[in-house]
């Protein structure tokens, strides 16, 4: 005698007369498609009694599980996105960038040079007096008398003087400021096989990711939370 039960298609199908569906609400990240997992889910948990008896807030839960487990399924979806060599288990970069300046200044004010630099000073004085005075005898006289007198008096001054005088003054300020900027960017890889483990580990390893189903995996929790799993 079998046993009456509310099962997952059940309420899907009673709700597709009403165009709902019971994942409505169902929110995964980008890169897991909806369509799948849903037949998914209905293919591996149809036939199980469901957690909650109406189909309304049945679904409503469903939303309220997907939004509850979004960052688990988007971590996931990331990690199995990732591009590496699965043979290799070291891989280092290396990016940095040595920056060198050098600053100087020279500022030198006030030279200052002002005087005299040739001078000549000459200057000179003469003076001259004296008169001249003619004698002429007369004819009867044996010796001279002063027939005829002319006299000259002389009374002659000079004064000369002469100078020269050169004179040089600089005043100035010069500042110099220099600034001399190095940049030096340095990037590089090292990666392989640091020989930790072995390349065939390493690839039994990526084969057991490879099996790594998300689909599968979110069905699980799914199955796990939201169905009653009693197998007849």
């Amino acid at each position: 005698m079998s046993i009456a039960k509310i099962t997952l298609t059940g309420q899907e199908n009673y709700l597709a007369r009403t165009s709902k569906s019971l994942f409505d609400f169902l929110s995964l990240p980008t890169g897991i498609d909806k369509e799948t997992l849903v037949d998914n889910i209905l293919m591996e948990c149809g036939e199980f009694e469901v957690l909650y008896s109406d189909p309304e807030f049945m679904r409503s839960s469903i939303g309220v599980w997907s939004s509850k487990h979004y960052r688990t399924f988007d971590k996931w979806i990331t990690a199995l996105n990732i591009t590496y060599n699965p043979l290799e288990n070291y891989d280092r970069f290396e990016d940095y960038t040595d920056k060198r300046t050098e600053n100087s200044t020279e500022n030198v004010k006030d030279k200052n040079s002002t005087g005299t630099t040739s001078k000549t000073d000459a200057s000179g004085k003469s003076e001259q007096n004296g008169n001249t005075e003619d004698l002429t005898s007369a004819f009867d006289s044996g010796s001279y008398q002063p027939a005829d007198k002319h006299v000259i008096d002389t009374d002659e001054k000079h004064e000369d003087s002469t100078e020269t005088k050169s004179n040089i003054s600089y005043d100035g300020t010069t500042d110099t400021t220099g600034k001399k900027t190095d940049d030096s960017v340095h990037v590089g890889r090292i990666h392989g096989n640091i020989g930790v483990t072995t390349s065939q580990q390493m690839l039994q390893s990526e084969l057991d990711i490879a099996k790594f189903n998300i689909i599968n995996e979110i069905t699980k929790i799914f199955m796990q939370e939201l169905c009653i799993c009693i197998y007849e």
